[in-house]
């Protein structure tokens, strides 16, 4: 499937809100219908309460969908572009992703931005797809942050060369006496010496 360009995907928003919306009567529980639809690929149905509030909205654009309900969220799908045409829209096969699939999200999140109007159903769906982008980026943001500040792994240095003359042998790193030892030993043994004269003085 080719994917729309962004001119084509705006051209179906305005001609989304271009159109007059058809509210259907309240149903069963007090919900009813709110329906945009226009003849460039783009529809919008919402779903109020009694109180005006938007309990679910689905939303086309071209072969793209997205569907939005208060407990869920958003999750994005494609329309069966055999049965996206306009005489087959009530009938059409919508496949839904099984996660969010950011290329759909920020389609959409683009196409809608540059709408400024007053219809509160358009507003709706703008900011939710809006929240769920920013919410995309700031995860990728913080995901390429977290790889930036994880330090590499230590990388153990490399043995010193040492420079060895040809044919000799090699000398084992024996550790030398400092000067300090030699100092004490001195002392030990002029104490010890002094000691033995004493003694023998004392025999005599």
């Amino acid at each position: 499937m080719n994917t729309p360009s962004p001119e084509k995907l705006k051209s179906a928003v305005q001609a989304l809100y271009q159109v007059r919306a058809v509210e259907g009567p309240p149903g069963d529980h007090g919900q009813r219908s709110v329906w945009h639809m226009s003849t460039h690929g783009a529809e919008l149905l919402s779903l109020v309460d009694l109180e005006g509030r938007v309990q679910r909205q689905e939303l086309t654009l071209l072969d793209d969908h997205y569907v939005w309900t208060s407990g869920e969220g958003l999750r994005t799908g494609r329309v069966e572009p055999d049965s996206a045409s306009k005489a087959a829209a009530a009938a059409a096969v919508v496949h839904t992703d099984p996660q969010l699939v950011p290329g759909r999200l920020m389609r959409a999140a683009l196409a809608l931005e540059t709408y400024d109007g007053e219809d509160r159903y358009i507003l709706h769906i703008k900011r939710v797809l809006a929240l769920a982008r920013e919410g995309l980026e700031l995860r990728d943001a913080s995901v390429v942050k977290l790889s930036e500040e994880r330090s590499p792994e230590a990388v153990p240095a490399a043995p010193v060369a040492r420079e060895v003359n040809p044919g000799s042998e090699a000398v084992p790193n024996v550790p030398r006496s400092s000067s300090s030892e030699g100092v004490v030993m001195l002392v030990v043994f002029g104490v010890g010496l002094v000691a033995a004269i004493v003694l023998f003085i004392s025999l005599l």
